[in-house]
């Protein structure tokens, strides 16, 4: 009778030991569980995240060669662009009034801007006008000169840099050789352009001169001229009066007669322009 009760009570211990230890195995098999379920969990993010990181980083590549292409293309249609303004416009030579004028108002610190180089030369014309191109080559006529101020000039000078470094111009070449059809490769729409001479670069080269600028072009253009202006110690409220002459003229009845006529059509909104342009 002892021996059995002793046998009891030892196997009693024994499943009282046992329930716990059953206890805490079956706890550490969840926590095991858990962590295992965790780790995976990480590790797929974490191939997820290596793998979109990696997307992105061919995408954005891919972006910037599309972007360097792009503008290699635009630079150089831009030089034959150039060659046909200038051929086919008169070319005041360096020592001519106008030209000196320019220089000294330009000098070095509007002839490199932000890794820009810049070239100028003015074109013997009433109109009041101003050409840029992608390539850094700006096209001042004469007639603007006269119409504007040396502080006034300096300013539309600098919107007109702003246009070249904001992707504008380029822009609106890309728009004009792939007719508006954005699904065209750009650079073989570009190319096609080099092959053009005569006649047909001079249908072309019209047809991209009165491409207007939308209004944000204009804002940011603006915005990029002001800073320019203030980084160099320059009067910026040249910028700001000279905005308020091009609004006199697209406000006049008669504006068709004007002969800022060519440039008020692409650089419009010259009223609404001169509201974000703070002048201190």
């Amino acid at each position: 009778m002892k021996k059995r009760f002793f046998t009891l009570l030892v196997l009693s211990a024994m499943f009282a030991l046992t329930v716990p230890v059953q206890a805490q195995l079956k706890s550490l098999n969840k926590a095991v569980k858990k962590a295992t379920t965790s780790a995976e969990e990480t590790v797929k993010k974490t191939a997820d995240d290596v793998s979109t990181s990696a997307k992105e980083t061919a995408k954005n590549t891919v972006d910037a060669a599309e972007e360097a292409a792009r503008d290699m293309a635009a630079d150089k249609v831009s030089v034959k662009i150039v060659e046909w303004l200038d051929k086919n416009n008169k070319v005041l030579p360096d020592d001519n009034d106008y030209c000196k004028r320019l220089t000294s108002l330009v000098n070095n610190k509007y002839t490199s801007v932000d890794g820009l180089s810049l070239n100028y030369k003015v074109y013997e014309n009433d109109e009041a006008n101003i050409l840029a191109c992608a390539n850094g080559s700006i096209r001042i006529y004469s007639g603007m000169m006269d119409f504007l101020t040396d502080e006034q000039l300096l300013g539309i000078v600098s919107v007109q840099i702003g246009h070249i470094k904001n992707k504008d111009v380029r822009e609106a070449l890309v728009k004009v050789a792939s007719e508006d059809n954005a699904s065209n490769a750009v650079s073989a729409q570009l190319d096609k352009i080099l092959s053009f001479s005569g006649e047909k670069m001079g249908t072309f080269v019209n047809e991209l001169i009165q491409v207007p600028y939308s209004a944000e072009q204009n804002t940011a253009a603006d915005a990029f001229a002001y800073n320019l202006l203030k980084q160099n110690d320059a009067d910026v409220k040249g910028l700001l009066t000279a905005l308020e002459k091009f609004a006199e003229v697209e406000a006049a009845e008669d504006n068709e007669e004007s002969v800022a006529l060519k440039y008020i059509t692409v650089n419009s909104s010259n009223a609404e322009r001169i509201k974000t342009v703070a002048v201190e």
